[in-house]
């Protein structure tokens, strides 16, 4: 049976966490990319949202810097490759009409931070390691530093919301916890994890919802095992 597709003109399509890396640089770990640009191409929507962790970055791992034995082929070029050759398959897939046609926005997530938290202790190569240089702008996203908003009609889209003491929150209840930041809705990652709340608030237009979307990926990191 032949899906209909959804009426409407303005949709916004978010990507979880994807965790791009050099080990899912091959056909099988290019496949949901494939099948994202099949699902743009179907859906055509107005503008895709990467909203951070897109790539792992472990070349230069803020948990990993001091592990040298770890850390020993892991490779920054590499990175950059396997990001870059997911986007070539998603754009490939979706069709150059409907990439060009797309609004794009690239979420910093606190993977690609960790770059620029190389580059801050180690000031020489500032301007030559930049995920926002390598990646993002070569592929046309608008580019959101971490721990940032991009907000479009009343909606905030971070990698994560951050509390009051300048933390990630996390654990238990937290699309309530990004309510209790947010006075509007708010779209998130960096958990992995499906989520949602919502709040009537007196004199607001609009229901608030908190929506914490979860992950793109098949395989599971090495930090995570």
């Amino acid at each position: 049976m032949r899906q209909k597709s959804i009426e409407t003109d303005d949709i916004t399509l978010v990507v979880g966490d994807a965790h791009m890396d050099p080990s899912q640089h091959n056909k099988k770990g290019l496949r949901r990319f494939r099948a994202l640009g099949r699902y743009l191409k179907h859906l055509r929507p107005r503008r895709i949202v990467l909203i951070g962790d897109f790539a792992t970055c472990d070349s230069l791992s803020h948990w990993d810097k001091d592990k040298r034995l770890k850390i020993e082929g892991r490779r920054y070029r590499l990175d950059i490759e396997s990001a870059n050759g997911a986007l070539s398959e998603t754009r490939k897939y979706a069709g150059g009409q409907v990439w060009d046609a797309m609004e794009r926005v690239y979420v910093e997530g606190n993977h690609e931070n960790w770059i620029e938290q190389y580059v801050d202790r180690n000031p020489e190569v500032q301007g030559i390691l930049s995920i926002k240089k390598d990646v993002a702008d070569k592929f046309g996203f608008k580019w959101v530093p971490y721990k940032s908003d991009w907000t479009y009609k009343g909606v905030s889209f971070t990698h994560v919301p951050i509390n009051e003491a300048g933390k990630p929150i996390g654990g238990a209840n937290a699309a309530a916890k990004a309510l209790a930041i947010y006075h509007n809705s708010v779209v998130w990652g960096h958990s992995h994890k499906l989520d949602l709340a919502c709040v009537a608030r007196h004199n607001s237009p609009h229901l608030n919802q908190a929506i914490n979307v979860g992950c793109f990926f098949e395989h599971v990191d090495d930090y995570a095992r």
